[in-house]
């Protein structure tokens, strides 16, 4: 059954001024923060100790003054609030990957009129046994908080309105599992959620109990439905919605700060970890469980994270994250932890970790391995049998056919850091120079960024042959050729002559169609260029490729004539 957390901070942004002020506030000192409202200054939020002295958010900063003369004033950071309520979620994550930040309710909303003040939703399904059960994880959760100096109300129930409902009017902080309704017949009617003026006219009929107002939504006698329709009809569809929501008849998503993946696993300690060994020890056994979930869903890691989080870090400190990524699909946790063991090193214990995860942030089919005979006895494949390598490889990552080469990448990517290891893919572009881009390795994508869709992955062309080096620029050369138009026989380059043996070409050379030939190099007046190679070095025999011999005034704005072949030094 699906178990919800409710945390309520009715005194956030004030407690976190709080925390920043020098010297320390006394106890029983009023602060309120002020924004401006149309020219008019408002009190946008209370401590305690004001709302004891009868000061509450909305009312003007004069009238609180009159009320409190001695009450400190600061400016309202409604950002900076957002953003220490996100941080606050992320801190959460210790206790569930499910977290979610519940934004402030309007006044009317909360206990007594008071504004409701933000909170978190955690979705703590399954993670209670981890603290020793949900009454422990509550304790833990409020005993942190309060040491950190932020006053907390949290609950537990079955649906999210329950949760919220207990965490700001009940007594019952766990509420058991199908006990939602009992729970909630004696919580006033803004315990639903529901709006003052809502809230209000419901009281003119005699409902000030949410009791009340399930007896008279679920009537006697089959007038049910009857009473429904008029309860819409009079008051609209929100009070039946949020009843319905409180008593988990009507399913309300919880959506998390951060996506949660489906395999994670945790590990929360008693004493905490703070050793080599014993980071080690604790990593390798996450990766484990890790691999497990992995192989009975037949998948493998592409992209995982270590988040540890330190007995002494506050709420504000996020936990420490570690992320390393495969060029292949993977789920062999010595392979796995040879990725992540170079930057442990980069984790500072402090006092100790006490609660490490490892979550896959990104997971893809995994190809079981084939074993296959090789001239040292067996192999292991673990990837598309060989028949099928090629293809896999054009179509995606061709990594996927060498294992070795993959793992070598994988490890160098880890020290090196991502996206420092690259290789090259082929791009729309008939021009040499512009018909590659260079990827992380571990991409599998190979479509290109500024093109439109292809319908088929882009492949390296099989119909001709390019060089394998090329110039960082065009370099003028010296032809003899029969005609512009014709291949050249002799060409002297970089003061060595060579002799033309085999020419294939010519071949126009235009820019990319959606590019309008704006984006193409700019034609070179020298009448001949060379723009690379594949010879193993200047003055070799070897073949040689894009010569462009047609002058720059006789070709197209963009384009060039390039012919390829083999050639020879001229003796």
């Amino acid at each position: 059954m699906r178990r919800i957390l409710s945390l309520w901070l009715p005194t956030f942004a004030t407690d976190r001024v709080a925390r920043g002020l020098t010297p320390p506030l006394p106890a029983d000192a009023a602060l309120v923060t002020r924004l401006s409202d149309r020219g008019r200054l408002t009190v946008a939020a209370v401590n305690a100790a004001a709302r004891a002295k009868r000061l509450v958010p909305g009312m003007g900063l004069a009238d609180a003054r009159a009320l409190e003369p001695q009450v400190r004033v600061v400016d309202a950071d409604p950002e900076g609030d957002a953003a220490a309520l996100e941080r606050l979620a992320d801190w959460a994550r210790r206790y569930t990957p499910w977290t979610a930040v519940d934004p402030s309710d309007p006044p009317g909303f909360g206990p007594k009129g008071l504004g409701g003040g933000p909170g978190l939703l955690m979705d703590i399904t399954g993670c209670a046994h981890l603290l020793g059960g949900e009454h422990e994880l509550l304790l833990d959760l409020e005993r942190r908080l309060a040491k950190a100096g932020f006053e907390g109300r949290a609950a537990i129930a079955d649906s999210i309105g329950a949760a919220w409902a207990q965490a700001r009017f009940g007594a019952q902080l766990v509420v058991p599992p199908g006990g939602t309704a009992e729970a909630l017949a004696d919580l006033p009617l803004p315990a639903l959620r529901l709006g003052g003026d809502l809230v209000a006219s419901l009281r003119r009929v005699g409902l000030r109990r949410v009791g009340e107002l399930m007896r008279t939504a679920q009537g006697t006698g089959g007038q049910g439905p009857k009473n429904r329709a008029a309860l819409a009809a009079r008051y609209g569809a929100q009070v039946a919605l949020r009843l319905d929501q409180a008593l988990g008849w009507v399913d309300e998503p919880l959506s998390p700060r951060r996506a949660p993946t489906r395999h994670i696993a945790r590990l929360t300690v008693v004493d905490p970890i703070s050793t080599p060994e014993g980071l080690a020890q604790a990593v390798r056994h996450l990766l484990g469980r890790v691999a497990a979930s992995l192989t009975a869903a037949g998948e493998g890691a592409r992209s995982l994270e270590l988040e540890a989080w330190r007995i002494d870090a506050g709420h504000d400190a996020p936990p420490q994250v570690l992320g390393v990524g495969a060029s292949r699909p993977n789920r062999d946790p010595a392979h796995l932890w040879r990725l992540l063991e170079p930057r442990m090193d980069q984790l500072e214990p402090g006092a100790g970790f006490e609660t490490m995860a490892i979550s896959v942030t990104h997971a893809a089919p995994f190809d079981g391995g084939q074993a296959v005979l090789s001239g040292d006895g067996l192999a292991d494949l673990a990837g598309p049998p060989a028949a099928q390598a090629g293809g896999a490889a054009a179509a995606g990552n061709p990594l996927v056919a060498d294992p070795p080469i993959a793992e070598l990448v994988d490890r160098l990517g880890a020290r090196l850091g991502p996206g420092r290891v690259l290789r090259l893919l082929p791009r729309q572009s008939w021009i040499p120079e512009q018909a590659v881009r260079a990827v992380p390795a571990e991409a599998q994508d190979n479509s290109p960024p500024a093109a439109p869709p292809a319908p088929e992955p882009l492949a390296w062309p099989a119909d001709r042959p390019r060089p394998i080096r090329l110039l960082p620029r065009p370099e003028a050369v010296e032809v003899v050729a029969p005609i512009p138009d014709d291949p050249p026989l002799l060409f002297r380059w970089r003061d060595q002559t060579y002799r033309v043996g085999r020419a294939e070409g010519p071949e126009r050379l235009l820019p990319e169609w959606w590019e309008g030939g704006s984006a193409a190099p700019t034609p070179t007046p020298s009448p001949a260029t060379i723009t690379g190679w594949r010879m193993p070095r200047a003055g070799a025999s070897g073949s040689i490729a894009w010569v462009s011999t047609t002058p720059a005034a006789h070709r197209p704005a963009g384009s060039c004539t390039a012919f390829s072949g083999d050639v020879r030094p001229n003796p």
